[in-house]
C-alpha cells in the first residue's frame, strides 16, 4: 500500500491534460491516494512511470482543485474525499 501505514487513504479524481494523457492513458480517472498532497503526487508519478525530473518538471503545472500544487502545499491543507489533481502542460508559442 503506501509507505506509511498511518497514511489514511481517499477517493482522488485525477486529471491529465492533453500531452500527459499518454502516461495514464485516460483524460480522467479517480484513484485511492494519501492525503498528503506531495505524497499523492509522488504516487502518481511514480504509478504512471511519469519522467518528471527535467524537462516535464519545467514544462507542466500540477494543480489540486485549481490551485497550484506549491500553494496548496504551503497552505499545510491535507487531500480531502472528492478533491482534484490536475497536470496541465504549459502552452507553447509566442
Amino acid at each position: 500500500m503506501f509507505e506509511s501505514a498511518r497514511q489514511r487513504s481517499i477517493s482522488i479524481r485525477v486529471r491529465f491534460v492533453t500531452i500527459m494523457q499518454q502516461y495514464s492513458g485516460q483524460r480522467e480517472l479517480v484513484m485511492h491516494l494519501p492525503t498528503d498532497p506531495q505524497v499523492a503526487i509522488d504516487v502518481l508519478i511514480k504509478r504512471f512511470q511519469i519522467p518528471w525530473t527535467g524537462t516535464l518538471e519545467k514544462s507542466v503545472r500540477i494543480f489540486i482543485n485549481k490551485e497550484l500544487l506549491e500553494t496548496f502545499r504551503k497552505s499545510g491543507q491535507p487531500l480531502k474525499e472528492g478533491d482534484r489533481i490536475t497536470f496541465i502542460p504549459l502552452s507553447g508559442g509566442g
